[in-house]
């Protein structure tokens, strides 16, 4: 039942009628008055795909034990949580930096109710072997997996055998100087990464395994430098690049809060960043005060955090009370994949996010769909990923979208 790996691209932008499509977008966390309003312009499209995935952000939970390690807890009521399956998602990761902001049980807790609505989830679980298992779904047009792992997370939430928790990809951070030939201290250094061999390796096994179930494998990271735009760590593409190595077709990379750059490797799509879908954080400012969190503190820290961040300081932002985040954070946009006998091909299709933070749709011959498909090619040209796009090639029930192909 599986294909051969690592076939060529399909060549045509337009899809086939027998192509099993795929939608994947960033973080999203519905927390607001009306849940069912934050996906209203995509819902439809949505609904159409045969998967839907999203990296859920967040924890819903009736009670909540707020973990020593956690930052900012980023906690809902299960209420807010009919956002998610009423959009149209079939599965979502439940790996990243605030799936246990709640505690274990809060974490457990929300995925039976994503479960329990019927929206699979994957990179986290009851204990290490069950975070690593992968969400598998039938559709008519063939079997897909998803593998989920954070490398970006507080101390602790790692799943460990009988713990719940998330399924990790770690690495070690080491700091150099640029010249190796004379002293300055107090100089911005290299930073470069060590990964975590136990972490590669299961990443490795967890892909063999998939790749044994389904015809279509996803490898899901939480990973990467907000604080900067563009900008791709050593652990982001050499991860990403083991994980189609290892047989994965496509990696969907989040975190970040800003897109970022696309390339291919043996043919397959790596979305680096995704950047947020809706992610509604209410009241933030005053729960980063309380936390005394990301340089709300005493005014050493107000001035180191200022220093760090700069533009992109996570705040207020005014016109936008569900998105304190810098106004690049506005532009978003969700993966297409289509994959029919044993090939796949990419496209992206831009939205943009108003005062209302709900993601509405723009071709890329209007201004503000331009500006995002502009900056996802400055993306890639920071980091010399060759990749083209073809502005507006198709539709996808209605929805323009540009198609994303491997460059010279």
């Amino acid at each position: 039942m599986v294909s051969e790996h690592h076939a060529e691209m399909v060549k045509g932008a337009v899809p086939s009628m027998d192509e099993l499509q795929i939608v994947a977008v960033g973080d999203v966390f519905v927390h607001r008055e009306q849940p069912e309003e934050a996906f209203q312009h995509v819902s439809g499209a949505f609904r159409q795909a045969d998967t839907t995935f999203a990296n859920l952000e967040g924890v819903y939970c009736a009670t909540q034990e707020r973990a020593p390690s956690a930052g900012v807890p980023v906690v809902a009521d299960p209420r807010h949580a009919r956002g998610i399956p009423d959009a149209g998602f079939d599965v979502v990761s439940l790996a990243n930096n605030h799936s246990l902001d709640g505690g274990t049980l809060a974490l457990l807790e929300t995925r039976e109710l994503m479960r329990s609505a019927g929206v699979a989830t994957a990179g986290a679980g009851e204990n290490a072997e069950d975070a690593h298992r992968p969400a598998v779904l039938d559709t008519g047009r063939g079997r897909v997996a998803v593998l989920a792992y954070a490398s970006v997370f507080p101390c602790g939430y790692e799943a460990r055998p009988g713990v719940p928790g998330l399924a990790p990809l770690r690495a070690s951070t080491l700091y150099a100087p640029w010249e190796t030939n004379e002293w300055n201290p107090g100089l911005l250094p290299r930073v470069t990464t060590v990964p975590d061999a136990g972490d590669m390796e299961a990443l490795r096994e967890d892909i063999a395994r998939a790749r044994d179930r389904a015809d279509v494998v996803l490898a899901s990271f939480h990973w990467g430098d907000f604080t900067r735009p563009y900008v791709l760590t050593d652990h982001e593409v050499r991860t990403a690049r083991a994980a189609i190595d290892a047989g994965a077709d496509a990696v969907l990379g989040h975190h970040h809060h800003l897109l970022r750059g696309i390339e291919f490797h043996h043919g397959r799509p790596i979305f680096y960043g995704l950047g947020h879908f809706a992610f509604d954080l209410p009241g933030l400012e005053e729960r980063l005060r309380k936390s005394a969190y990301l340089g709300r503190g005493d005014a050493r820290l107000r001035r180191e955090s200022a220093r760090r961040f700069g533009e992109f300081r996570i705040g207020p932002r005014e016109g936008h009370p569900l998105l304190p985040f810098h106004p690049d954070g506005r532009l978003t946009g969700f993966a297409l994949l289509g994959w029919a006998g044993g090939s796949i091909r990419a496209g992206f299709a831009p939205c943009v996010l108003g005062p209302d933070n709900s993601p509405r749709p723009v071709a890329a011959s209007t201004p503000e769909g331009k500006e995002v498909i502009d900056y996802l090619e400055r993306a890639c040209a920071y980091e010399e990923l060759p990749t083209r796009f073809e502005r507006d090639a198709f539709t996808f029930h209605g929805i323009p979208v540009t198609a994303v192909r491997p460059g010279d």
